[in-house]
């Protein structure tokens, strides 16, 4: 679990410092740092001499992401994280030609990442031709996952079944979450003699099943999020760009009970979204106590005079309230109605 993440002459950062818990959500306008932020823990897992191109992401030389604002020369990342209950830490000092690493080894931590741009709705999704079948940082092989371990055991520990009447596989805790959130139910099956996997999809009222095309394309967008995070085990980290993509308010709703549920867990999810459905769903599942305010992090992206990028924490009380409500942080529908209603 990544405790803390020093973010120094990277990108829209001048310096930054984010403390991050078993759920934290990353808000504000566009090109305020909220994807940098994940970009940097990112580059304290990948190796080499430029950590910015890996597996996680592939996004230029140094010399193209320091701070044009401050002038910086150089990149200095730090993290602190949880292995196996130590505690440990890792810093890199990036330049244009070279990177030095200090601090421990990053262990065997295991990050699942959704991105923005991962799979949509298609006839077919290919199969991973590897040995351990991956999620991919596009969710491309979700479903090719979820037909190999359709009746496997599910990653997390039973006792925290949310509902113990469910099938306890891992198709099965796929196909309840799935049903709260959207609906629906999913069946992932390998077309013999090819490198393909179909996706059908059904639910209660249909007595058939559906190909992806033929149901919302939301339901496409949440069943992948649903594998890959039951795909997670106590103690792995689970990155997701824009979860609300093609998903009606109440769905948002109905998500973040889920990321609630796997956070209290022991997954760590770190959220970024435009969404205030998100922001609102999480403090109401405070309010509710589906999930403890000490294990939920908050962040709303600003700038200062310079242009550069700071992140300010929102801290929420036990009963879901902000404490702190700083300009923009999810305000635009009261501004809309204030001039609607004349007020």
């Amino acid at each position: 679990m990544v405790n803390n993440i020093q973010i120094t002459g990277f990108k829209c950062f001048d310096y930054a410092e984010l403390m991050l818990k078993n759920f934290t959500l990353l808000a504000g306008q566009n090109s305020k740092g909220k994807t940098t932020v994940i970009q940097s823990i990112f580059a304290m897992l990948q190796n080499g001499k430029n950590p910015f191109r890996g597996e996680y992401m592939n996004i230029g030389k140094p010399n193209e992401l320091q701070n044009a604002m401050v002038g910086s020369r150089e990149i200095k990342l730090y993290m602190q994280y949880e292995d196996s209950g130590q505690i440990k830490e890792r810093s890199k000092i990036i330049s244009k030609n070279s990177t030095t690493v200090s601090g421990d080894d990053d262990g065997k931590m295991k990050v699942i990442y959704c991105s923005a741009d991962r799979i949509g709705v298609q006839d077919t999704y290919g199969k991973y031709l590897g040995d351990d079948i991956i999620i991919g940082k596009n969710c491309e092989y979700v479903f090719h996952y979820l037909s190999a371990h359709d009746e496997k055991p599910l990653n997390l520990d039973t006792d925290f079944i949310y509902d113990m009447e469910s099938k306890l596989t891992f198709g099965g805790q796929v196909d309840y979450w799935l049903n709260k959130i959207m609906g629906y139910r999913i069946k992932a099956r390998e077309i013999e003699k090819s490198e393909f996997i179909q996706v059908l999809y059904s639910n209660e009222k249909i007595p058939f099943e559906m190909r992806a095309k033929n149901v919302g394309t939301g339901v496409t967008y949440i069943a992948e999020i649903v594998i890959a995070a039951l795909s997670c085990k106590d103690g792995d980290l689970l990155v997701i760009e824009n979860p609300e993509i093609h998903l009606h308010p109440s769905g948002q709703a109905e998500l973040v009970k889920f990321f609630a549920f796997l956070a209290q867990c022991g997954v760590q999810i770190i959220v970024e979204t435009h969404s205030d459905h998100i922001y609102h769903g999480i403090r109401k599942s405070i309010h509710l106590d589906e999930i403890e305010t000490e294990n939920v992090s908050i962040y709303f992206f600003t700038q200062d005079e310079k242009g550069c990028s700071v992140p300010v924490n929102i801290p929420i009380d036990k009963e879901g309230k902000a404490l702190k409500s700083p300009e923009g942080l999810f305000d635009q529908v009261s501004k809309d109605l204030d001039v609607i209603l004349g007020w």
